[in-house]
Order: C-alpha cells, then sequence, then structure tokens
C-alpha cells in the first residue's frame, strides 16, 4: 500500500508540473507547483500523514471551508511530500493574549502557536524551554524566511536572544511595489482650488498663502482644518523630521518635544489659529461634526487625513469634491517623512509571529512548513489568489476581479474580509494587495493632477526618504523592572504634554513660556533617564 501511494503521489506531481508547463510562463502568476527547489524534504518520519495541532488566534470567520485554504494545504502537503492532519484550534483575538501564557505555562504546548503581540512573552517561554529554538535550523529548512531576516534591519538585535536563540517566526511583510506609499495625505477641497485658481500647496508657506486668499473669498469660513486623528501637529513634525514622543533619529533615540523643531510646528499651527484661519473647534469636534463642515463649504484643506475620507467628504450633486496631495513639507528639513509608509522589500516585525513547540515530533518539517508561507508563490497565492478567477492581468499590473466593488467574490474564495488570514498566521502580510483595495482619487503630486491611489500619489515622493528612521528603530527590550519605570515617568511626562500642547496652540500659554514649560515637563517626569536608559541598552 505505501508503495502504491508513493506511486501515485509522484504521478500527481509529473501532472502538476505538466500543467504549469502548459500554462505559459507568467512571472506574475502564482507557481503551481508546491515545491520551491530550494531545499529538499528533511529526513526524519517515514509516515505519509503527519498529525500536527495547531492553536491559532483568529480574526473572522473560520477560513477552512474556503476554496484558498485548500489550495494552501493542497500546496503544503506538496512541498513537505506527506499528508497534513492538522486539528485547528482557534480562539478569538481577544481572548487570544491570555489564553496562550495559559496554554504556553501547562507545558502542553501545541506544535504550531500564533504569537502574541509582546514579544517579551515568547523570548520568556522559550528561554523557560517551551519553545523551539529555530536559529540552528535556519539554513537548511528556512531559505525564504532567512530572506526576511536579512533585508530587515536590527533584526539581530530584535529576533534573537542575547544567546543567539530565536522562538518564533517574525510577522513578514512584503512590498514589491517600489513604493513606501502613506495612505495619510493632505485632503483638499479640489472644486474650489479649481474654481478661483488656487495652487494646492507642496510646503507650508504654500499652504498658508492658499488659506489666506480662502479666508478673503469666504469670511465666514475657517479654510483649514483637521481630524481628531491623525493631529495637525502629526502633519508638522513629519515635515520637520521629529515626533511627539521619545524615537529613534536614525543614530540615537531623542525625546522629540524639546526639539526646536517640534516648537516650531507647534507656533505654525497657533499662527494659522491666531488669524483665524484655523477652525478653533479643531482640537474638540466629533468626526461627525467635521464632516458636516467640510461638506457644506465651512472648510477646504486638511492637513493630514486617512485617504478614505475624501469620498466621504466630497458631495457629487453639489459639485463638492475632494481629492488629495502629498503633504505639506518644510523647506529648510528636506524631504517631509510620511505617516505609516509601506516598508520596502521584505521585512519582518519583532513583535508579532508563529511559536513552535519545544515538544513538537517534528521540527524539521514544520519549520518547513512555516517558511514556505515566506516564498514568493505562497505570499501571491494567500493574497492574490488565482489568476482569472480572483484576479487579472491589466496593462501589465495585478488588478483584483471584483464586480461589486464590496468583495463577497473575494471573500467567499478566502480572500478580502472577514480578515481571518490563511494559514499559519501570521503568516506575511503584501502591501501590493492592502493599496490595491483603495479607490482612486484625484491626486496632486508634482505639479499636475491624476486620477490614481492615494498610496501612489504618496510614491511619486522619494521612496527611501520619506520613511522616517524610526520605522525601523532597534528595538529595545527593558527589563520588568525598567519597564515599570518607563511606563510610570513617561504617562504623566505625556498627559503633561498633551495638556500644554492644547494651551499653546489655543493661546491659553504664550511661547514665550516654552522654556519654562520644559523645565515644568522635566520636573514632571524625568523623561531623559528613559532617553538614556533606552540608549545604553544599544551598546549592550
Amino acid at each position: 500500500m505505501k508503495k502504491t501511494s508513493l506511486i501515485l503521489f509522484s504521478l500527481m506531481l509529473v501532472a502538476t508540473f505538466a500543467l504549469a508547463g502548459c500554462s505559459g510562463n507568467n512571472e506574475n502568476k502564482p507557481a503551481d507547483t508546491g515545491n520551491s527547489g530550494e531545499n529538499a524534504p528533511p529526513a526524519g518520519s517515514n509516515e505519509e500523514s503527519i498529525k500536527i495541532q495547531a492553536y491559532m488566534s483568529s480574526f473572522g470567520d473560520d477560513p477552512r471551508e474556503t476554496e484558498l485554504y485548500k489550495l494552501w494545504k493542497e500546496k503544503m502537503e506538496q512541498h513537505i511530500g506527506k499528508k497534513l492532519d492538522i486539528e485547528w484550534i482557534y480562539v478569538n483575538s481577544d481572548d487570544y493574549p491570555e489564553k496562550i501564557k495559559l496554554t504556553l505555562a501547562s507545558g502542553d504546548t501545541p506544535d504550531i502557536m500564533s504569537g502574541v503581540k509582546d514579544a517579551e512573552v515568547m523570548f520568556q517561554f522559550g528561554n523557560q524551554g517551551a519553545l523551539l529554538d529555530i536559529a540552528p535550523y535556519l539554513d537548511e529548512y528556512a531559505p525564504n524566511y532567512k530572506k526576511y531576516l536579512e533585508s530587515t534591519k536590527f533584526s539581530d538585535k530584535s529576533m534573537y536572544t542575547p544567546e543567539g536563540k530565536m522562538f518564533f517566526f517574525g510577522d513578514g511583510f512584503n512590498n514589491d511595489t517600489g513604493l513606501a506609499g502613506s495612505a495619510y495625505p493632505a485632503l483638499y477641497r479640489f472644486d474650489i482650488f479649481e474654481k478661483h485658481n488656487i495652487k494646492i500647496p507642496e510646503n507650508w508657506d504654500e499652504f498658508y498663502d492658499a488659506a489666506k486668499r480662502l479666508k478673503e473669498l469666504y469670511p465666514d469660513s475657517y479654510p483649514v482644518n483637521a481630524q481628531e486623528w491623525p493631529k495637525f501637529w502629526d502633519a508638522t513634525s513629519l515635515s520637520n523630521h521629529t515626533k511627539n514622543d521619545i524615537y529613534w533619529n536614525g543614530q540615537e533615540y531623542v525625546y522629540g518635544p524639546m526639539e526646536e523643531s517640534f516648537k516650531e510646528g507647534l507656533m505654525y499651527i497657533r499662527k494659522l489659529y491666531d488669524e483665524k484661519l484655523l477652525d478653533p473647534e479643531f482640537l474638540s469636534q466629533s468626526q461627525d461634526q467635521l464632516q458636516a463642515k467640510v461638506t457644506t463649504g465651512k472648510s477646504f484643506m486638511i492637513p493630514i487625513a486617512w485617504a478614505g475620507w475624501w469620498e466621504k467628504y466630497s458631495v457629487p450633486t453639489e459639485g463638492v469634491e475632494w481629492g488629495a496631495a502629498v503633504n505639506a513639507k518644510n523647506e529648510n528639513y528636506g524631504d517631509q517623512w510620511v505617516l505609516g509608509p509601506a516598508l520596502l522589500g521584505q521585512t519582518i516585525f519583532p513583535n508579532y509571529g508563529v511559536m513552535i513547540s519545544k515538544k513538537t515530533k517534528y521540527p524539521e518539517l514544520i519549520i518547513q512548513l512555516l517558511d514556505y508561507q515566506y516564498s514568493p508563490e505562497m505570499v501571491d497565492l494567500m493574497h492574490w489568489g488565482v489568476e482569472g478567477k480572483t484576479y487579472e492581468m491589466v496593462d501589465g499590473k495585478r488588478e483584483f476581479i471584483n464586480e461589486s466593488g464590496e468583495w463577497e467574490e473575494l471573500s467567499a474564495f478566502g480572500l478580502g474580509e472577514p480578515w481571518t488570514r490563511q494559514g499559519f498566521v501570521y503568516a506575511p502580510q503584501n502591501y501590493s494587495t492592502d493599496y490595491i483595495k483603495y479607490k482612486k482619487v484625484k491626486f496632486y503630486a508634482n505639479g499636475s493632477i491624476e486620477e490614481i491611489r492615494p498610496q501612489e500619489g504618496m510614491g511619486r515622493l522619494d521612496s527611501e526618504k520619506v520613511i522616517p528612521p524610526y520605522e525601523q528603530s532597534p528595538v529595545i527590550r527593558l527589563s520588568k523592572q525598567d519597564e515599570a519605570k518607563k511606563a510610570q515617568v513617561m504617562t504623566a511626562v505625556s498627559t503633561y504634554l498633551d495638556e500644554n500642547i492644547y494651551k499653546f496652540l489655543l493661546g491659553e500659554r504664550d511661547f514665550s513660556e516654552w522654556d519654562d514649560f520644559k523645565n515644568e515637563l522635566a520636573n514632571i517626569g524625568d523623561y531623559q533617564s528613559i532617553v538614556d536608559m533606552m540608549n545604553e541598552q544599544l551598546s549592550q
């Protein structure tokens, strides 16, 4: 029976390769073969079928009945050359962090487990012997994952213990678009700007000039407004190359609010407020209140916002047309940083991942299974699906087949909503299939308007220079005692900071008091000791 099964399996593989050869040579199409060929199945068990238990965090419906799951499982079996009998245990994502800790502490650990957001938990239980150290297996059994590690800044510190052990596969992120495009541009009333021949701003001087002109044309308006989040000072901080917290500046950790560039951004906002160019309720209004104003001609400019709001702010039947543009820059600081950029290439997020039990009977096979999820063919399958069924080629680029516009067809296949991710989560995410779900918007960049997706518009910026250094900072793993000290100090400091930012912006404090404020803040909490503590960790 065993010999017959192996012969049949070999014939199935031959047929699969034959069909793949007939399908044409399209590098954008997910491969039809399961084994990437980069490494052979590991030596070990001679079983034709292996039974494993997977304990997974769930974000929605059970994916096991979808066509995508069945394709995923089929390719996984082809990859390792064995049938998989997987016992799935799905736990709601809200309950998962506590339940996985109890499972790890019990000693009765499933073969594969979703990680938790707190990497320290995984390091803790790994050092206690509950988790497999995967580092010794990487060269032979995890070539795809190793590429992600090698292309991620500071992965040598963030993913390994000081002794060189690694206890989880980090959450992968693949961006092959060449764009670090953000989903947080500036938004403008394009119809009003066009009607009065006002230039869409590219820097803060032009932003101010446009606001002044609009105030002249519409005296009852407040031309500039802002969302509850991102906040106005997020835009000025990005353009001024700072942040309203401790951040990595590319060389060391610093406390942004004490930098002159942060104060400079606040002073610019205060100037707009004092001249009645900025809505006085910009710090207190609800999203509904803001939307009522921007759809009725009360405000025309938002310096930074989630790109999807342009559609809600537009009223086509009344000629109200909002569009997007790159965020205003401060010429003194060069290229503006962007909020939430997609890191280029293949990267690892060090606070999520997948763990393997130290007790598993199949360490090599399971590492191969997890590694295969990082392969180009599996990333394509799990995010794009199948050409002709879920996506098609349009002008040399992939576009989802989505006739309804609401993703029902893709959800039924296993893509889109609900957001339970296929396979052993967290499998790598794919940027190209994320931004393509955004609707195209009229976008201004480099002197012209084009109807494109907002990330493509933001991608007109220099993708290497717009990524804030803190988006790729070294991970500082503090002791529990130091982490508690940091939380205590920075909670008090952040609270006092926010209270006084409001006062400076609304005229309750004058900027001549800024030095006094800095001294007050230092007395509230010794933030510099926390900065020093974090920088000391870098040298260890």
